[in-house]
């Protein structure tokens, strides 16, 4: 029993790597093209594949243009979807808003949070996730990752505590 407790209270008191956010994003080298390689199920993009993300940033210091372009599994057209993002954490720059544009965004309530829970030093990949981690992707900048780095990248992913019970594999 004292044992039992002592463990418990070690997992209380000892921060988990799993548990642990992004250092800090450096907004500069985080903009630009990524692509989607890996990502957990969602009802949204569940026809989606080979998605393409391009984060740029817009004319107020906290606010980001984000253009998702996919391919529909269904009959091969691509989709693109247009939202706003804004940071919402400027000491980290790891958690972002995401809404979309015009009636929908209902003056920017109606939106989806979304946090930065590791990258590459060099920018070459980032994991995000929702807050609870219900759901997360791995960005890359090369469209062909190799399959050594999604292994790398899926096992990092599950290091986080993200579910890896539905992985979509989404690149090229």
């Amino acid at each position: 029993m004292l044992r039992a407790t002592l463990i418990a209270a070690s997992l209380i008191i000892a921060p988990s790597a799993a548990l642990a956010q992004s250092r800090a994003v450096d907004l500069d080298r985080f903009d630009g093209r990524w692509f989607e390689i890996e990502r957990s199920h969602n009802d949204v993009q569940k026809d989606c594949s080979r998605a393409q993300i391009d984060f740029t940033p817009l004319d107020r210091p906290d606010r980001y243009g984000l253009v998702v372009t996919c391919t529909r599994l269904a009959d091969g057209r691509n989709e693109t979807l247009r939202a706003a993002a804004r940071i919402t954490d400027t000491t980290t720059n790891a958690k972002f808003r995401f809404t979309l544009p015009g009636l929908l965004s209902f003056g920017g309530l109606a939106g989806q949070n979304y946090w930065v829970w590791d990258h590459d030093p060099n920018y070459d990949w980032a994991i995000l996730a929702l807050p609870n981690k219900s759901d997360w992707w791995i960005w890359h900048r090369d469209q062909n990752a190799s399959a050594a780095d999604r292994a790398r990248l899926l096992a990092r992913a599950r290091a986080l505590g993200l579910d890896m019970s539905r992985v979509v594999s989404t690149g090229r």
